[in-house]
């Protein structure tokens, strides 16, 4: 079951700056600090009807890309690594790491250089992180795919 999850999410969810929680997600989606507050925080529904009234329908990839998932990807392929010793798996750990690596912001970035963004969205036009930035939750699973790497790397050098 957790292989064909894992699959399922990068075949369906992965993005080009982090993952959707699930397709047509309309939370954070384009242009989202333009939607009246009264209805950001209405339930998914609601808020899909507001933007359709408003000619604004969410479009595939124009969902949030959120940045709590690469890190826990890495560290599944890690657990995978330390367990069968394939280098497949290594590599794959190393990529999902290296995505988590680089949705840290940067030092031009509002919230200042090297913080774990909640997410990116799309902000007339470009990806930018939102205000729950930095999130501890993406700290949190940053650190432990950090950990997970550098057992894996001793592991793969024979320490």
């Amino acid at each position: 079951m957790i292989e064909q999850i894992v699959t399922d999410v990068i075949n369906n969810l992965q993005g080009d700056y982090g993952i959707f929680r699930y397709l047509g997600d309309s939370f954070w989606c384009r242009d989202y600090e333009d939607i009246p507050a009264s209805i950001r925080t209405t339930i998914s529904s609601e808020r899909e009807a507001w933007l359709q009234q408003q000619g604004r329908a969410l479009q595939p990839g124009e969902e949030a890309q959120w940045c709590i998932f690469d890190p826990i990807v890495s560290a599944i392929f890690g657990a995978r690594f330390q367990k069968t010793r394939q280098v497949e798996y290594l590599q794959k750990q190393t990529f999902y790491l290296n995505r988590a690596l680089g949705q840290l912001t940067a030092d031009e970035s509002k919230f200042g250089g090297f913080k774990c963004p909640e997410l990116y969205y799309l902000k007339a036009g470009r990806y930018v992180p939102n205000d729950a930035t930095p999130l501890l939750w993406t700290q949190a699973n940053l650190r432990i795919a950090l950990k997970l790497m550098e057992d894996s790397l001793k592991l793969a050098v024979g320490g």
